[in-house]
């Protein structure tokens, strides 16, 4: 395998989100706990696209725009300051987001929760935006919703919950694009890190970096480890694929340490090379597109 190369030392404090987009030729990926959404174009230059909002996820809208997913919850963005509010406080509620994903209808399914500085403040789940704005939840009782991808086929959507260190599937109706059928693909061992942000390959097989375990596992089909990718860092956030040709892996990582009962027992919270960079990857697998949400 190719050596791992460091795109961006610039110390991300919550590095997260990396999306190729294929028609700008451009990464761009999120800096949670710093408010900032970063890009490295086609030129190879990096630049802040956005600043002073808490951005968890990242997606593409048909228009070029992007789509983000948050603490003022799902946004349609065209510049600093310059977007408009999909869905936000059903019921009066606010539902703050964390990661998201665009389906083949052009819809998003995103992952709400109520995280705090003392943990979990209550349930989350996962919700289903139309194109119209409406939404429904999908699954309930969800501690912390984290990565999601689609198989192949658009008939699968795996989706994380990195809190109960469980990865799910769902089958995926064409027509509504409601989920059904909920089970478990994975369990990551208590002796492992947390299963954080995921992707899919073109082989239907399942990329999810491992928060405190300084790898990237890939899962077949099935659910069986069919490698790990062992990494410098311990706080391995997220992974997408881009490129010219799908075969570069972009790998996310978080500098800042984030000390909680959620690692591995006997973690050592002050060893160095927590994290902070974000890498890229050649493997010999390529991944597959992102859909575009078709938002107005």
């Amino acid at each position: 395998m190719a050596e791992l190369e460091i795109l961006a030392d610039d110390g991300n404090l919550c590095g997260e989100a990396p999306i190729w987009d294929v028609e700008q030729k451009r990464i761009v990926w999120t800096d949670i706990e710093s408010g900032l959404v970063y890009e490295i174009d086609a030129a190879g230059e990096k630049s802040i696209i956005n600043k002073d909002q808490t951005i968890n996820g990242i997606g593409l809208n048909h228009d070029g725009r992007l789509v983000f997913s948050g603490a003022d919850g799902l946004l349609v963005w065209r510049g600093q300051n310059d977007y408009e509010t999909v869905f936000s406080e059903p019921d009066g509620e606010a539902v703050p987001f964390n990661d998201m994903i665009v389906g083949p209808r052009g819809s998003v399914y995103a992952g709400n929760f109520y995280w705090g500085a003392n943990g979990m403040e209550k349930e989350g789940g996962l919700f289903h935006i139309d194109v119209d704005g409406s939404a429904k939840v999908m699954a309930e009782g969800i501690v912390l919703p984290n990565g999601l991808g689609f198989s192949p086929d658009n008939r699968t959507l795996y989706f994380t919950d990195c809190g109960s260190r469980k990865i799910y599937a769902f089958d995926v109706d064409e027509q509504s694009g409601d989920l059904s059928n909920q089970r478990l693909f994975v369990t990551v061992p208590r002796d492992e890190g947390i299963p954080d942000g995921m992707t899919v390959d073109s082989e239907g097989f399942v990329w999810s970096a491992q928060w405190f375990g300084e790898q990237v596992v890939r899962y077949d089909p099935d659910g069986v480890v069919e490698r790990r990718i062992k990494m410098p860092m311990k706080q391995i956030s997220c992974v997408a694929f881009g490129g010219p040709d799908l075969t570069d892996l972009y790998i996310s990582s978080a500098g800042l340490n984030f000390e909680n009962e959620l690692a591995p027992p006997g973690y050592d919270f002050t060893a160095p090379n927590i994290g902070g960079p974000l890498y890229k990857l050649k493997v010999e697998v390529p991944g597959k597109l992102e859909h575009r949400a078709k938002f107005s």
